[in-house]
C-alpha cells in the first residue's frame, strides 16, 4: 500500500474514533470577559445540544457543578457564584458572578459534555483620592485598577470625552485622570471606559462636589432704601451625605478690598431642622436645610454697601462665596424748591467704580435732556434750571441695573404748596382754640354755679342756727 493511501486511511480512522467519541474535541476558542469591582458579571457558555451536564472551574478547582444536582467546589467566589437553571434547559450554561472581587480575575472553564469553552475574567476598579465628598477647589485623582492591556478613555459628567487641558491632566498613558480645582458643576456621574478587541466596560464614579453655584464674581446694584436679596444656593443635598457630621453657615461683610471680614451671624444646622427664618443682625435669614441660604437687608443704606461673603464649614474645610452690593444715592444742592432763574446740581453716585461696559447717566423724563457720566468713574452731576420728573440710572451691557427718581421743584410751586399746608394748620389750630375755650368757659360756668349753690347752703344754715337760738332764749324767759 503506497504512502498515500495510509495517510488517507489515518485520517478516516481519527474521524471514526472522534464521532465515536473516544478523543475529546478540541476547546473553543477563549472568550474576554470584563467585570467591575462590586457588580455582577456573566460568563457565557453555550452549547445547543442541550447536555444534562456542566463544569465550571476556576483555575483548574470546581467552582460550580451540574450532573442532575447543583454542587459546589471550595474556590473563593463559590457562594457569590449561580447558574441559571431555566436557561440550562435553553443550551444556556453561563455561569454568574455577584459582588466581584479582584482575585476573581483569571481563566475559567467550561466543560459541557465534550465541549470545552474558556473564559478570561479580567476585573477593573475606578478608585478616587480622596475618596467621599469633596470641596470645592479640590483636586481629585481617578485612577483605573485591573489589566493594563486594555485601552482606557474618560468622559465627564456631561458624557463628554475628557482630553487634557488645564484642568484636566491624563496620567499613566490615560488610566489615571486628575481632575484641578473642583467646582459645583463637576458634581455628577464621570464614567471610565474600557475597551479591547473582544470586549468593552463602563465604569461610572460618583463625584460629589460640596460647593456654591455661580462661584464668579456677582454683584448687586441697589437704590438707597430699597430692599436687597442675598441668594446663595448649594450645589449639593447636605441631608444626603451621610459622612457630614458637623455643618455650620455664617456670613461675614466687609466694606472694601483688603479689609479685614466682620461677622454678621452664624448658626450650626441639623438634620432635623426644617425651613426656618429669623431677624439676625437686623436681616432676615431663610435657610433651607437642603441647599439654599437667603438673607434679606430691608432699607438699604449707603453703610451697607460691601462684600457679604456665605460661609459653610464642614470637619472637612470650609467653602465660601461673595456677592458685592453696590449702592446708588441722590442728592440736590441746593435742597428744596429751585427759586426763579437758579440752577440746581444733581449728585447720582454709585458706592464703588463701575465696570468698563456700565452707564450711568442723567435723564429728564419725559424730556430730552441726559449726562452721561465720564468713563470709569462712579458719579454724574448735572446742572440743570429744568423743574419735573429726573432720573438716575445705571446699565450694564445695555441691561437696567437700578435707578433713583428725583423731582425738582419750582419755588413757586413749593410755595403754593407752603401757603395751602399754613392754611389747613390755622384752620385745625382755630378748631383747637374753639374747643378749648368752650371747654375752659363751660367748666368756668360749673365752677361759679357750685361756688353760689354753696354760699347759699352757708347762709341758710346761719340763718336756721340762729332761729332756733333765738327761740330758745325765749323759752327760758317764759320759765
Amino acid at each position: 500500500m503506497d504512502s498515500f493511501s495510509i495517510m488517507a486511511n489515518s485520517i478516516l480512522a481519527v474521524f471514526s474514533v472522534m464521532q465515536l467519541g473516544l478523543i475529546p474535541i478540541m476547546a473553543e476558542g477563549e472568550t474576554t470577559v470584563f467585570g467591575a469591582v462590586g457588580e455582577q458579571v456573566i460568563l457565557p457558555c453555550i452549547d445547543k445540544s442541550h447536555s444534562d451536564g456542566v463544569t465550571w472551574k476556576y483555575n483548574d478547582r470546581v467552582v460550580i457543578k451540574y450532573q442532575g444536582q447543583l454542587l459546589k467546589g471550595i474556590t473563593p467566589m463559590v457562594s457569590r457564584s449561580e447558574l441559571n437553571k431555566q436557561e440550562m434547559s435553553k443550551g444556556n450554561f453561563s455561569l454568574i458572578l455577584s459582588q466581584l472581587e479582584h482575585s476573581d480575575a483569571g481563566k475559567y472553564i467550561c466543560e459541557v459534555g465534550s465541549r470545552t469553552f474558556k473564559v478570561q475574567l479580567q476585573v477593573f476598579e475606578v478608585t478616587g483620592s480622596p475618596s467621599g465628598y469633596l470641596l470645592q477647589g479640590e483636586n481629585l485623582m481617578l485612577s483605573i485598577q485591573g489589566s493594563s492591556s486594555a485601552n482606557v478613555t474618560w468622559s465627564n459628567n456631561r458624557k463628554d470625552k475628557v482630553t487634557a487641558t488645564q484642568s484636566r491632566e491624563l496620567k499613566n498613558g490615560g488610566r489615571s485622570l486628575q481632575i484641578h480645582n473642583l467646582q459645583a458643576e463637576d458634581s455628577g456621574t464621570w464614567r471610565c471606559h474600557i475597551t479591547s478587541l473582544s470586549a468593552k466596560l463602563d465604569i461610572p464614579y460618583k463625584v460629589l462636589v460640596i460647593g456654591f453655584h455661580n462661584l464668579n464674581q456677582e454683584i448687586l446694584y441697589k437704590a438707597v432704601n430699597s430692599t436687597v436679596s442675598f441668594s446663595y444656593s448649594l450645589s449639593t443635598h447636605l441631608l444626603q451625605i451621610r459622612e457630614l457630621e458637623y455643618v455650620r453657615v455664617g456670613l461675614e461683610w466687609k466694606l472694601m478690598i483688603g479689609s479685614k471680614y466682620l461677622e454678621k451671624f452664624n448658626f450650626n444646622v441639623t438634620s432635623k431642622e426644617p425651613l426656618w427664618s429669623k431677624q439676625m443682625a437686623n436681616m432676615e435669614v431663610t435657610w433651607k436645610p437642603s441647599n439654599h441660604l437667603e438673607v434679606k437687608l430691608p432699607r438699604v443704606q449707603s453703610k451697607d454697601a460691601g462684600w457679604y461673603q456665605c460661609q459653610l464649614t464642614v470637619s472637612r474645610g470650609r467653602v465660601e462665596k461673595a456677592i458685592h452690593l453696590v449702592v446708588m444715592t441722590v442728592s440736590a444742592d441746593p435742597v428744596g424748591p429751585l427759586s426763579k432763574w437758579a440752577n440746581v446740581t444733581l449728585l447720582c453716585k454709585l458706592s464703588a467704580p463701575i465696570p468698563p461696559n456700565a452707564q450711568l447717566f442723567w435723564e429728564h423724563v419725559n424730556g430730552t435732556e441726559k449726562k452721561l457720566n465720564m468713563l470709569g468713574h462712579s458719579e454724574v452731576k448735572v446742572k440743570t434750571k429744568t423743574v419735573g420728573l429726573w432720573r438716575c440710572s445705571l446699565k450694564v451691557e445695555n441691561n437696567m441695573m437700578t435707578s433713583i427718581d428725583y423731582t425738582v421743584v419750582k419755588a413757586a410751586e413749593w410755595n403754593n404748596y407752603v401757603i395751602w399746608a399754613a392754611v389747613g394748620a390755622s384752620i385745625v389750630l382755630l378748631l383747637l382754640a374753639s374747643l378749648c375755650t368752650f371747654i375752659c368757659t363751660a367748666r368756668q360756668r360749673r365752677r361759679r354755679r357750685a361756688e353760689k349753690m354753696a354760699r347759699a347752703r352757708r347762709d341758710l344754715i346761719e340763718r336756721r342756727t340762729c332761729q332756733c337760738q333765738l327761740q330758745l332764749k325765749n323759752d327760758y324767759s317764759d320759765a
